[in-house]
């Protein structure tokens, strides 16, 4: 064997224990008490100080448009470990955050994304959606309330 090499059983250790790795990083990130930090960044954003903006926001230049895509392009950068910066290269690491930046430039396919997210989201908080018996009880609970409706 050559220097420098690495063999069949150590690189099968080294794939699994990325596996490992990817799989407790995940399971962090969705944890519950991640997930009420979320909702909370969330409802920041979208209400800060708990109430809806009453002036419309500022257009942002493009400069500031730029710099903020810079800034999350940094933080997408310093997601991973080194480790698969190392493996990729530093420039085919840098082009595939970027390209996934790039892809989130469009409205369109944003607002799917939140509607997706926001399905799976409500289908994780309450799983008895897709019965029938719990939609029709939601229904009928609805009905017999009309005021429930408007709210």
């Amino acid at each position: 064997m050559a220097t420098g090499c690495v063999s069949t059983p150590q690189m099968v250790n080294l794939g699994v224990k990325k596996v490992r790795w990817l799989d407790v990083s995940v399971a962090n990130l969705t944890c519950t008490r991640y997930w009420v930090v979320y909702l909370q960044v969330i409802q920041e954003a979208v209400w800060p100080g708990g109430a809806l903006p009453t002036d419309p926001q500022l257009e942002r230049s493009q400069q500031q448009k730029d710099s903020t895509k810079q800034q999350a392009l940094q933080c997408l950068m310093s997601l991973l470990p080194d480790l698969i910066s190392d493996m990729l290269g530093s420039d085919k690491y840098k082009l595939s955050w970027q390209t996934a930046l790039d892809s989130l430039q469009d409205p369109y396919i944003n607002r799917h994304l939140v509607y997706c997210i926001c399905d799976l989201l409500l289908e994780f908080l309450v799983p008895e959606i897709p019965e029938q018996d719990f939609q029709r009880s939601l229904l009928q609970s609805l009905s017999k309330n009309p005021e429930k409706l408007l709210a």
